[in-house]
């Protein structure tokens, strides 16, 4: 005959994790979440683009969102170097100043990855996986 001579009691315990929530303005990405869809920055610094509304976005490099100035020193620099538009010194040094801010940018991919940078590692470090799409999407928005 077998039987259990002690039972052991266990206590369990459900724990609610909350995460902070996104900010869905500061997010880069070309091809986010489920529906795989560009983020809110990239849609509205690509409709600055295509409008050709140059000043809007001069104006974008010094914005509070960390996205759109991300963004919009990305076009500034390719539309200058194509001739596009003429930046003033004060662009210019705006420009140098975004590229060693420690402002925090989210970076999504999919469904999965996702990931947070500052503006200084967007220009410099090789963990930046949009890289390459941030160079496909400016070179498809300034012809």
């Amino acid at each position: 005959m077998f039987g259990c001579q002690k039972q052991e009691k266990i206590d369990t315990k459900i724990i609610t994790i909350k995460l902070p929530k996104r900010d869905k303005n500061n997010i880069i990405g070309f091809a986010c979440f489920y529906a795989g869809t560009k983020s809110e920055p990239v849609k509205k610094i690509s409709e600055i683009l295509k409008n050709k509304n140059y000043t809007t976005l001069k104006a974008k490099l010094y914005d509070v969102n960390p996205a759109e100035k991300y963004l919009a020193t990305v076009a500034c620099e390719k539309l200058e170097t194509k001739k596009l538009i003429k930046l003033t010194e004060q662009e210019f040094t705006q420009i140098k100043i975004n590229k060693e801010s420690d402002e925090k940018v989210t970076l999504c991919g999919g469904c999965t990855n996702e990931e947070e940078l500052t503006l200084k590692e967007m220009f410099t470090s090789k963990e930046n996986f949009l890289a390459d799409s941030v160079e496909e999407w400016i070179n498809e928005m300034i012809k």
